[in-house]
């Protein structure tokens, strides 16, 4: 039983004493008593359920600061708090499924033109999903919105009248929110061009392209990369983010590079040609969830080399990368 029902009860108990209470002393002096009572249980009652967030059962110690700013109606700090919470590496398939939830209602508030995309991510998880608050009109709108979109039933009254209130609602919310995109991890695709700024003769041609793959986490990251040219080269690189500046993400990269199918002064091949110790410092900068520019300067010193490279030479790239 909530506590302050209990209490309320309580109070009945004491102020009320129905062994001797005479009528006119009842409506004197116990009836104004017992209507404010009466008003405490309801007004709590009230508060309880306006306030209400289903949140999962969860190890994440964002999830709960993020129900909790919501219910203060501090929406953007509620929203910076949620994109900390899906960084979160333990998040099962509920935890998942709220965040994706809760950044769509959030948005509601902040950036309704972002908000049917977030829906439409949980639904994709999960076609019968609910929103974990109380709605409003507007927001139960939203998802219904979001839930035809994604070709699953809707409520088709809330459907209509959607159509014709989201526009301007967007017109008027849309740019409350700035900053950086959400920042993207795992499997990415990269290409950039390097020159050789030292001019040792390790590259054949004035520029040469590189095609490499890279997985991230929020700190580290692993790449593999082909240079393409004439003798062609594959890299292996650690890649360390020390930390976060917005939109620009510093990082340090140590690897090496082998080259092989080199060509000698007579015209012979072989097919190894030779191998460097390399240490990168760079940046990348991510424009929007699907793409990010990243550029560096690497020092390479030839451990292994054959006749047409020089002992060391210095790098400076400058590349794009995709996200699947």
């Amino acid at each position: 039983m909530n506590p302050l029902f209990s209490s309320a009860l309580w109070l009945w108990a004491v102020l009320l004493k129905p062994w001797n209470v005479s009528p006119g002393v009842f409506r004197a002096r116990v009836f104004p008593r017992m209507a404010a009572i009466a008003g405490l249980v309801a007004v709590t009652a009230f508060a309880e359920e306006a306030l209400l967030v289903d949140v999962p059962p969860t190890n994440n110690p964002y999830i709960p600061a993020v129900a909790a700013l919501y219910e203060q109606a501090k929406y953007e700090e509620s929203l910076s708090k949620l994109e900390k919470a899906l960084e979160w590496k333990s998040n099962g398939a509920q935890e998942e499924l709220w965040l994706k939830l809760m950044r769509g209602v959030l948005q509601t508030e902040v950036a309704p033109g972002k908000a049917l995309e977030s829906f439409k991510e949980a639904l994709v998880l999960n076609p019968e999903a609910e929103l974990p608050v109380k709605a409003s009109r507007r927001l139960r709108k939203l998802f219904e919105q979001a839930r035809n979109t994604a070709g699953l039933p809707a409520d088709e009254q809330l459907l209509a009248e959607e159509l014709e209130a989201i526009p301007e609602v967007r017109v008027i919310t849309a740019p409350a929110v700035t900053g950086p995109p959400p920042r993207r991890y795992g499997l990415s695709l990269g290409i950039h061009s390097e020159v050789d700024a030292l001019g040792f003769g390790v590259m054949k041609a004035p520029v040469t392209p590189v095609v490499g793959v890279s997985y991230a986490r929020e700190r580290e990251a692993g790449v593999l990369s082909v240079l393409v040219q004439p003798s062609p080269g594959f890299r292996a690189e650690g890649q360390y983010h020390p930390f976060l500046l917005g939109w620009v993400r510093p990082y340090a990269r140590l690897g090496a590079t082998a080259l092989f199918r080199e060509q000698d002064d007579q015209g012979h091949y072989a097919l190894f040609g030779g191998i460097s110790a390399r240490a990168a410092l760079g940046a990348d900068v991510q424009w929007n969830a699907r793409m990010y520019a990243f550029a560096d300067i690497a020092y390479e010193r030839f451990v292994i080399s054959g006749e047409r490279y020089g002992t060391q030479c210095l790098l400076v790239s400058l590349g794009v990368g995709l996200f699947p």
